[in-house]
């Protein structure tokens, strides 16, 4: 007997979302808000451990994100009644998965090329790279950054028109509660 698909995702899933997306703004807002500090300036060691923290933690989030939603039943797909808008939906999802895997990927190869990890986390006492555009990482995630941006706003106006236009509580799938 075959079970029928889930009317909303679990508690861990909801609470992997809603975390995957506080960590990606939260290390988009400090890496830009840090881009503008000169790399000769020391105020910018903390505000680079806790971006490149966040990365780490959100890789680990991602990935616990996937093992689950392999593990768990999922709610049936949410059609607009679009075979367009679905393909684009389906693909915005799994470039959201790949892309915030790959801007933590690209940042822990940016810190393993430029040599961060001593400087930062262990007080090494030697200075930042004059230039972080001289390691081939940080282009790779320099192009990321705007890349997710862009479909995160996709997503979010895609889960709007679900809920305002198609009004069929698509918002209540990936909530807590009944």
């Amino acid at each position: 007997m075959k079970q029928s698909a889930p009317s909303r995702y679990r508690p861990l899933q909801v609470a992997l979302h809603w975390l995957t997306v506080i960590l990606v703004f939260a290390a988009f807002l400090l890496g830009k808000s840090m881009s503008q500090l000169p790399n000769e300036d020391a105020s910018k060691l903390a505000p680079m451990a806790i971006h490149m923290s966040l990365g780490i933690l959100t890789l680990t989030v991602i990935i616990a994100r996937f093992v689950a939603r392999s593990k768990f039943p999922q709610p049936a797909y949410a059609s607009t009644g679009n075979a367009l808008l679905d393909a684009l939906g389906k693909f915005v999802h799994y470039a959201l998965y790949a892309l915030v895997f790959l801007m933590a990927i690209s940042g822990m190869s940016l810190s393993l090329q430029s040599g961060l990890i001593p400087i930062v986390f262990f007080g090494s006492g030697a200075s930042l790279p004059t230039d972080f555009f001289d390691f081939a990482a940080r282009a790779l995630h320099g192009f990321i950054a705007p890349a997710l941006l862009l479909l995160v706003l996709l997503h979010v106006g895609a889960a709007f028109y679900h809920q305002l236009f198609i009004k069929d509580k698509l918002f209540s799938r990936m909530w807590f509660g009944k």
